[in-house]
C-alpha cells in the first residue's frame, strides 16, 4: 500500500518526532510505501527518507513567542489553514494514487476542520491518532465522532489502554494499544546495568513535571552501592528554560547530580537513554490516566526499568512487571521509593527483565501499523 503521512505539527523535539520515525520505519518494514505530505515551508527535525508531498493552503500556524492577545487570532488562522491543507490532501492523494493517509496526532478539531473538507469525501481510509482522550475532552470527541459515523472512510483510532470512548454504534471508533519507542538506529536494546547504577529523568520539562522533591529526595537517600542521577530537560517555553536552569544551578555543588538542558533528537536522545540503567517518572497529574505515557512506553522500547507515579498508565504495572510505582505524596515517599527500586536495581535488575521482554512484544510497532491499518 502507498500511505500519505500528513502531518502539521513542528516541534523542536520530542514525541511528536520519534512517532513520525516509526510509523514510517514500521511501514517500509511491512512491506508499505510511505509517503509525507507537509505544509509549505515545512522544517523537518530528521530525515525520513521518504517521498514529500507539499500541501497548498499556507504554512504551519505556530504560538511560539506570540502574545495573549494575538494568540485567538493565531487560533483561527490555524482552523483555516488545517482546512485548506485537508483539501489540499484529497487532490493529492487522487494525484499520487494514495491507498490510505494518516493523520498520526489528532484532536477532536481536526475531526471537526475534516468534516468541513472534501478529505471526508476521500475513496481511501482516512486514519486520525489520538493520542488518547482525556476526562474532559471525551463529550467534544464523541460528538465529531457521531459527525463522522455517517462517512465509512473515516477511522478515528485512539491510542489507549482504556475503553471510555468505545460505543457500539461507532465501530470506526477504535482504541489501540500504544508502541514502544525504540533507538532510531533501528537496533534493539539490551537489559544491562553499570556501575556506578545510572539513572534519568528525560523529556519535556514544564512546571508540573515539579523535579525538587526528587531532587531532595535523592540528596538524602541511602542506597547499597554508588549511584548517579541524569536530569535532561527539553523546554518549549522561555519561563520554563529559566526555571531548569536555575534548579541546575542552586544543584551545582552535588556530585552525583548531572543536569542537561538540551533538545535531544534522534542518534543523541537514543544515546542519552542508552547511558542510563532506570528512568524516574515522577509526574504526578491526572491527565496521565487518560494519555499514554510516550516517556514510559520509551523506556519500556530501550530496556529500561521506571520508577513512575501511580497516575502514569497504571494498567501497564498490573500486567507487566517493568519498574515500580512511586507515592510522590512527600519529599519522604519519595526518598523510600527510590532507596527501594535502586537498591533492587543494584542487587537483583533481573527482576524486571521478562515482563520488559514481554511489554515489547505486546506493544510492537508491527502490532500499532496493523491495527490502524485494519478497515
Amino acid at each position: 500500500m502507498r500511505v500519505a503521512i500528513l502531518e502539521s505539527i513542528i516541534m523542536p523535539a520530542g514525541h511528536e518526532v520519534e512517532f513520525d520515525r516509526l510509523i514510517i520505519n514500521e511501514l517500509k518494514r511491512q512491506g508499505h510505501e510511505p509517503v509525507l505530505m507537509v505544509p509549505e515551508g515545512f522544517t523537518f527535525k530528521v530525515a525520513y527518507g521518504v517521498e514529500v508531498l507539499y500541501l497548498a493552503g499556507g504554512p504551519v500556524v505556530t504560538y511560539a513567542g506570540a502574545s495573549r492577545w494575538k494568540k485567538p487570532f493565531l487560533s483561527i488562522l490555524r482552523e483555516k489553514r488545517r482546512r485548506g491543507w485537508f483539501n489540499s490532501a484529497a487532490r493529492l492523494i487522487k494525484e499520487h494514487r494514495c491507498d490510505a493517509i494518516i493523520i498520526p496526532t489528532a484532536t477532536y478539531r481536526y475531526v471537526k476542520a475534516l468534516l468541513d473538507t472534501e478529505l471526508k469525501h476521500a475513496q481511501v481510509p482516512v486514519h486520525l491518532i489520538f493520542h488518547g482522550i482525556g476526562k474532559g475532552e471525551n463529550e467534544r470527541f464523541i460528538k465529531q465522532a457521531e459527525r463522522a459515523h455517517q462517512y465509512d472512510n473515516i477511522y478515528l483510532d485512539v491510542i489507549t489502554l482504556r475503553d471510555d470512548m468505545l460505543r457500539s454504534d461507532l465501530p470506526r471508533v477504535r482504541a489501540v494499544a500504544p508502541p514502544v519507542f525504540t533507538p532510531s538506529t533501528g537496533e534493539t536494546p539490551t537489559f544491562s546495568t553499570h556501575k556506578p547504577l545510572r539513572i534519568g529523568f528525560f523529556g519535556q520539562f514544564r512546571k508540573e513535571k515539579n523535579i525538587i522533591p526528587l531532587l531532595e529526595a535523592f540528596k538524602m537517600a541511602t542506597f547499597t552501592g554508588p549511584v548517579k542521577l541524569l536530569v535532561q530537560g527539553a523546554t518549549a517555553k522561555l519561563e520554563d528554560g529559566e526555571l531548569f536552569e536555575n534548579i541546575a544551578k542552586e544543584y551545582n555543588d552535588v556530585d552525583t547530580i548531572e543536569f542537561l538542558h538540551a533538545n535531544l533528537i534522534g542518534s543523541d536522545w537514543d544515546r542519552a537513554l542508552l547511558s542510563v540503567d532506570a528512568i524516574l517518572m515522577p509526574y504526578g497529574a491526572e491527565r496521565y490516566r487518560y494519555h499514554w505515557s510516550a516517556m514510559l512506553y520509551t523506556a519500556i522500547g530501550f530496556y529500561k526499568p521506571s520508577l513512575m507515579s501511580p497516575e502514569i498508565n497504571p494498567e501497564v504495572l498490573a500486567h507487566y512487571r517493568i519498574g515500580e510505582s512511586l507515592d510522590i505524596s512527600s519529599v519522604d515517599t519519595i526518598r523510600k521509593g527510590l532507596e527501594t527500586f535502586v537498591n533492587q536495581m543494584i542487587e537483583h535488575p533481573e527482576v524486571y527483565e521478562e515482563g520488559l521482554k514481554k511489554a515489547n512484544e505486546d506493544y510492537s510497532h508491527r502490532q500499532l501499523i496493523t491495527s490502524i491499518l485494519k478497515s
